[in-house]
């Protein structure tokens, strides 16, 4: 039987190539297209079920009014409110993005208990107004070292920022 088909197989060589073509472009779609819907849905499946998220409809550069604040933290279930706001800076040119927020430090980190900050550098953070918080792979691409500072050039707040 198997040689019945690897005979037939090279009767007509360009049908089974473009058999194993198609079969191959099947597979490679297939892969690509559950890559990207498992890469969609990490983000929702890693964060915490007990957190929502508002922003203004419009932008990430649109902030919500400040007002908004009590408002939220007196609506029934509501343990916890914070604000951050898009910063857009640019780190030495254009091609360092890396996305970076102003906060209200203690009460964003309340809210993202998997922001593990060892309690020094908590400390640290959070008596400096000019302290920032950077994951490891970002301080490692920039080569980023506790204390550093690190200047940014504002996109939507004009002028050279150091933190």
């Amino acid at each position: 039987m198997l040689r019945f088909i690897f005979r037939n197989l090279g009767r007509h060589p360009l049908r089974t190539g473009l058999t194993v073509a198609g079969i191959v472009v099947a597979v490679l779609a297939f892969a690509i297209l559950r890559t990207v819907v498992d890469t969609w849905y990490a983000g929702a499946e890693a964060t915490s079920a007990r957190r929502l998220i508002t922003r203004n409809a419009v932008s990430l550069t649109f902030p919500l009014p400040i007002s908004y604040l009590g408002r939220i933290r007196r609506i029934r279930g509501v343990e916890t409110v914070s604000y951050a706001n898009w910063f857009a800076g640019v780190y030495l040119n254009e091609k360092n993005f890396f996305p970076q927020f102003a906060v209200e430090a203690k009460g964003y980190l309340d809210l993202y208990p998997e922001f593990i900050v060892p309690p020094e550098q908590l400390k640290d953070f959070l008596h400096d107004r000019k302290g920032a918080l950077a994951g490891e792979r970002v301080a490692a691409q920039y080569g980023w070292k506790i204390g550093d500072v690190i200047p940014l050039r504002g996109t939507i707040y004009p002028g050279q920022w150091s933190f």
